[in-house]
């Protein structure tokens, strides 16, 4: 049950607001303080889900409390609404805000506003409990898996030192063996932290999105609401970052020119960049065009620009970015995976401090950094190898310590083909009224999905047993429209799933849902005709869209 402290030194005005959230939100218990210092008192004792907090009050008034409150560890986190009676007035208000208050009301009381506001901070503050709560889980999963990875580097490090004293000769083999091997340790991890995580995620996106849908555009706490959501989304590029160096996240590419993309990032970098540092920029506008992911190839440009600002921040420097078309022959490749032919040749140099010859061979290493704590990563570098060799180019790197470095990256053109137009059916609204089946192991995000199905119209049945749906989905083949299910679950997969539903009813439309598995994008739509694959954490509209485009092509 929901606590609501109440804080005003009249008595009566405590029992008709207590009568009020008692009538209109019954399953709340409210507490009473009749002075700031009982209420200061109360609110660390008792830590309420919202505070109702009176401003005029003898000895201490309700601005002071709510700057004692707002700067107490302990009860920063509670919301605070403002009631007057008197000082009504627009600075009044601010002062109130400025405070830390998270609303502001008048009395008389209307009481199906105060019920309103009361509602709208108890799901302000569960969703950022929530957060919270959720961060420090995420923060112990990376403690653990850091632990792992760490006495497993140096398991391996002791197993080349024997190598080595047993065999000198096979030194280069084993170097390139260690490089296999951490990569595909860290692909492990980022994996398994991208299906966790996405998870929690998950239901943190979805519940948001609907707390926005239901929440007023001028209410208070929409802004609120923004932040929790632009902080996920914040979370969930993270882990598209981390799985980019491991190659487990799903990519769009298409034909991308790549200059177009240097030219926004110049654009950025010059407005951005301290005058110290002159930028160059040398770009070809008939460069050939690459088969890639624009967004992933501003990421490679923004790394390596950002890194080149590091090696010159101290003194300065130039930096020269180049774009130009190139052909390589066989004896261009020998020694690299690149096939002969025409290539998108992108050069980026610096003046700066460059790197030692121990520091070249451990650039690309995941989570290797020679910057502070504070400054970086160590996943640059590991991100940009993992784009480039994702789209089957090769990077070359130079550098000299005192004079600066220079990274070159070679991606295969493509030819152009003759341009052809395709009709494609517009999706005109997301609601429906089809009957859905609906199967996801994690309760919550099973529970968020179906409340954004059933929003739009959708006849839901849901199931966090694959068994349980598969029977259901027995005994009456034909009730449903359209199956979504997830991935990853016990006793029976997501595509194990399909494989049985397809043996009942081959022409049932399914989309499948998963956390960074690719080889479940391929399987499931190559063998078992899934119609759409979608990547937690899913947006709402992200999914409403995907249902409806899959039902309006059957």
């Amino acid at each position: 049950m929901k606590t609501i402290l109440a804080i005003d030194d009249k008595l009566d005005n405590l029992i008709i607001i207590s009568a009020i959230l008692k009538n209109l939100i019954p399953e709340t218990r409210v507490s009473f303080a009749q002075s700031g210092e009982e209420g200061l008192q109360k609110a660390d004792e008792e830590y309420p889900d919202t505070i109702l907090l009176d401003i005029k009050m003898p000895g201490m008034d309700g601005f002071e409390v709510c700057r004692r409150l707002k700067s107490n560890p302990g009860t920063k986190n509670i919301p605070v609404i403002m009631i007057s009676a008197i000082l009504t007035g627009s600075e009044n208000l601010i002062k109130g805000l400025e405070a830390g208050a998270d609303a502001y009301l008048s009395k008389p009381i209307n009481e199906y506003i105060l019920a309103a506001q009361v509602k709208t901070a108890l799901r302000i503050k569960s969703a950022e409990d929530q957060l919270r709560k959720d961060k420090k889980r995420l923060e112990q999963i990376i403690l653990e898996r850091t632990t792992e990875l760490i006495s497993t580097n140096q398991q391996l490090k002791n197993e080349i030192i024997e190598h080595k004293k047993a065999a000198i000769k096979i030194k280069d083999v084993e170097k390139q063996l260690l490089h296999a091997q951490k990569i595909e340790s860290i692909g492990t991890l980022a994996g398994g932290i991208a299906h966790d995580f996405n998870n929690i995620l998950f239901p943190i996106t979805g519940y948001t999105e609907l707390l926005i849908e239901d929440t007023k555009k001028d209410d208070p706490q929409m802004k609120s609401l923004v932040e929790i959501l632009t902080a996920v989304m914040r979370a969930k590029d993270l882990v598209k970052q981390i799985l980019t160096f491991s190659r487990q996240h799903g990519h769009t590419t298409k034909p991308v020119e790549i200059q177009s993309i240097l030219k926004e990032v110049l654009q950025l970098s010059r407005s951005t960049l301290p005058s110290t540092i002159t930028i160059a920029g040398e770009i070809d506008p008939n460069c050939i065009k690459v088969l890639a992911d624009p967004t992933q190839i501003h990421q490679v440009a923004m790394n390596l620009i950002t890194n080149a600002f590091h090696a010159m921040e101290k003194n300065g420097g130039r930096l020269s970015v180049s774009l130009k078309e190139t052909q390589l022959s066989s004896t261009d490749i020998a020694g690299t995976e690149l096939s002969p032919g025409t290539h998108a040749c992108l050069t980026i140099s610096d003046t700066g401090t460059g790197m030692e010859a121990s520091t070249m061979k451990r650039i690309f290493d995941p989570y290797f950094s020679t910057k502070d704590v504070d400054r970086g990563t160590g996943l640059g570098l590991a991100v940009v190898h993992g784009i480039v060799k994702t789209f089957h180019g090769q990077i070359k790197v130079k550098s000299v310590l005192g004079e600066g470095s220079r990274f070159t990256i070679y991606l295969p053109g493509i030819i152009p083909l003759k341009e052809v137009t395709y009709f494609h059916k517009t999706v005109e609204k997301l609601a429906g009224t089809e009957s859905i089946l609906l199967i996801d192991d994690e309760e919550a995000i099973c529970s968020l999905m179906g409340q954004i199905l059933q929003r739009s119209g959708y006849k839901v049945s849901k199931h966090t047993k694959s068994p349980e749906a598969l029977k259901n989905f027995a005994n009456a083949p034909g009730k449903y429209d359209l199956v979504i299910t997830d991935m990853t679950m016990p006793e029976m997969t997501g595509v194990e799933l399909v494989r049985e539903l397809k043996k009942i009813n081959q022409k049932i439309p399914v989309i499948l849902c998963t956390g960074f598995s690719e080889k479940a994008t391929k399987i499931g739509l190559e063998k078992y005709k899934i119609n759409k694959v979608l990547m937690k954490p899913v947006a709402r509209n992200d999914l409403l869209t995907a249902v409806r485009t899959t039902l309006d092509l059957i």
